[in-house]
């Protein structure tokens, strides 16, 4: 089973946000905390500030795209790994991100697989 995360973070730290060095540093000690190793990342810079990015590792991908000025980011999070894993990689970002809130949707995808 795939698990697909629809994640906003809320009352995020407005610096992590806004440029591209700072939101990288910020998504690599979250996917270091979880052991994950970096298959390929592509950041977008938007004037005067804000990012899109997507990231690709092992077994998941996901993109972010951030709104500085209100605080705040958008992360659809997509994975064949376990689903607690997803909660996890979700928690850790919040944590770098300095979130005081969020808003998750957790989504089943793909077939049941029987053994």
């Amino acid at each position: 089973m795939k698990t697909h995360i629809i994640l906003d973070f809320y009352k995020t730290d407005r610096a992590v946000m806004a440029v591209t060095a700072d939101l990288k540093i910020a998504i690599d000690k979250a996917l270091t905390k979880l052991g994950v190793s970096l298959n390929q990342d592509n950041y977008i810079q938007f004037e005067p500030e804000g990012v899109t990015a997507t990231v690709i590792a092992d077994g998941f991908h996901f993109s972010i795209h951030t709104w500085p000025e209100y605080h705040s980011c958008a992360i659809d999070l997509y994975t064949d790994r376990k689903a607690s894993f997803a909660s996890e990689l979700a928690e850790a970002l919040e944590f770098e991100f300095n979130a005081s809130e969020h808003d998750m949707k957790v989504l089943r995808r793909g077939p049941s697989l029987l053994s």
